[in-house]
Formats: C-alpha cells, sequence, structure tokens
C-alpha cells in the first residue's frame, strides 16, 4: 500500500488558546487537567497542535482527511467552545478535516441541542463521549436522548472505551463493556465506533448473537501502541473483519513515548503499513475505505 490517502478517524485538536490558557482550562474541568497535565504520573506526554501544525504532520506521513473528535468537557460551555473552534477549521480546511461534537450527555436538553447545532455546522459525527469522564452509565436517560438525536440525523457516534483488566493509567475508562451490547440492541441503525479497539469486545464478536447485533458497531486503533503488541491488529482484523476497523492515532498524544516526543502521525503509519500483517486489501479498508464509509464521503481530495 502506498502511504497516500490515509484517514485518520481519531485526532484532538484544541483550541488555539489552550497552550497558553492551560490553568485557566484546567481549573474549569478536572479530567480534562487530569489528562493533560504533563508535571503528573503518567509517562505519556500531551502535545498540543494547531491545524496547520497538524496539517504538516498528515502531509509527512500520507494523511489526508484527518477526523477531529470532541473533548468530553464536563460543562456544555466549554463543549460548545471546543465545538465552534473545531467548525472553524472544517470551514477553513473542509478537504482535510472532519468533526465529531464535543457532547456531555448529563447536561439534559442542551447536550441535545448542541447536536442539532453540529450538525447544521457541517459536523460528522458526536464524540468522543466519554462515560468514566462525564461519570455517566451507559443506560443513562441523557445518553439515551442524544444518541436518539444522533440516530436520527444519521450521525456515527464515538465512544472512549477502556479494557477492563491491565495497568491503571490517567484517562482508564472502566464503564462495563456489556453496556455496549444494550445499546447496540436499543439502536441498531445508529453507527458506534468504539474507541481504542473495543477494550477488547472484538473477541465477543465470535458469539453469533454479538456478531448479529453488531453489525453497525467499528472499533478504531486510537492509542494502540500504548496498549498492544502490533499484532493486535492483524488480530482484531480476523476477529471482527477488515470492514470493521479504522485507522487513528489519536493525535497528537504521544503513543511511542520512548521514539518520539513530538507531534507525529508517521510512526503508527508506518507500523501499521509495513509490520500488522495486513493484506493490501485489508489495508485499504483500514486505512482508508472504512472512515470514508463511516463518514458517507465517497472521497477526499486528489
Amino acid at each position: 500500500m502506498t502511504k497516500t490517502g490515509i484517514c485518520d478517524v481519531h485526532t484532538h485538536i484544541f483550541p488555539r488558546d489552550i497552550p497558553e490558557k492551560w490553568d485557566w482550562y484546567a481549573a474549569q474541568d478536572k479530567t480534562f487537567a487530569a489528562l493533560t497535565d504533563n508535571n503528573g504520573p503518567s509517562r505519556v506526554k500531551e502535545v498540543f497542535s494547531t491545524p496547520e501544525e497538524t496539517l504538516a504532520c498528515a502531509d509527512e506521513a500520507g494523511v489526508e482527511l484527518i477526523v477531529m473528535q470532541g473533548w468530553y468537557w464536563n460543562s456544555m460551555a466549554l463543549c460548545r467552545r471546543h465545538n465552534d473552534f473545531m467548525a472553524e477549521v472544517i470551514r477553513d480546511y473542509p478537504d482535510r478535516f472532519a468533526a465529531f461534537a464535543a457532547i456531555n450527555p448529563t447536561c439534559g436538553e442542551e447536550a441535545v441541542e448542541e447536536v442539532y447545532r453540529c450538525r447544521e455546522l457541517g459536523f460528522a459525527g458526536v464524540g468522543e463521549l466519554g462515560p468514566g469522564g462525564n461519570h455517566f452509565a451507559l443506560d443513562d436517560p441523557g445518553l439515551i436522548r442524544v444518541l436518539e438525536a444522533c440516530d436520527k440525523l444519521k450521525l456515527p457516534v464515538n465512544f472512549h472505551v477502556g479494557e477492563p483488566i491491565g495497568h491503571v493509567y490517567p484517562g482508564k475508562d472502566l464503564t462495563p463493556l456489556a453496556g455496549f451490547y444494550d445499546l447496540a440492541e436499543r439502536f441498531p441503525s445508529l453507527t458506534m465506533i468504539l474507541a481504542h479497539m473495543g477494550g477488547g469486545l472484538p473477541y465477543y464478536e465470535l458469539m453469533p448473537e454479538v456478531r448479529r447485533l453488531f453489525k453497525n458497531v467499528v472499533y478504531d486503533l486510537a492509542a494502540n501502541p500504548l496498549l498492544y503488541d502490533i499484532r493486535s491488529v492483524k488480530l482484531t482484523v480476523d476477529l471482527v473483519g477488515a470492514d470493521k476497523v479504522l485507522f487513528g492515532t489519536d493525535f497528537p498524544l504521544t503513543i511511542y513515548p520512548r521514539q518520539c516526543l513530538d507531534r507525529n502521525f508517521s510512526l503508527f503509519v508506518d507500523n501499521v503499513v509495513e509490520n500488522s500483517g495486513l493484506s493490501e486489501e485489508e489495508l485499504t479498508l483500514v486505512m482508508r475505505e472504512n472512515c470514508l464509509r463511516v463518514l458517507g464521503r465517497q472521497t477526499v481530495r486528489a
């Protein structure tokens, strides 16, 4: 596979003033503070990136479409602030960026109204929803109302999903995975992207009832190098099919902290293309076509 035309379904581009006003944002939102504090216990460095810096890194790696995921801010005011910024980015670079709306489902009607507002602004989906960060269960009435709106508007939804075992780290979400089965049953036509390889959920698609129910559930590879061996990519494709796995980096998070502490797409692109064991056909689906299908796009820039 030539390293061009790649679509990254999972990045985070924050408002431009965050590096200078980090203390202010951190004071407003404890979850944001915990996950982006470079003086904290995590060995993973948080790096912020402007749209222009992101494009430069993307061009170097052959990434053509950059999907910005929102953040799980605890106030809708901060969600709207972030969404307004992402709306500017997709307006300025419509062929290179797409956006998922930052939404806190616990904010009731405000959250639902923001889903509709972002759809009018040209957003492609909703997420990354953070059950642990926003402290809601997967049967929360507020979440159900948000998903009803997404289902009606045909907007895919990205969920932050954590693996239920292993070491504890900032941002690890221990929301029980069984709730996603219930959501898939309740919303059979809603496309759900379960980030971070679904926390191990792909294995359960070997159960016939899960496989049938999860026909619109897909998985992204965001932050994979921090969690798993590269062999996990091929194993996941073998479990669920190449049409259900989407390339994503979690850019600009430093997912190879021992190799590079600066913003980078290329390391993970190269690792997947060269070392995952995927066939050419599988690589085309994972690295490009699946994302375009989920977003309802036929092509990106020539």
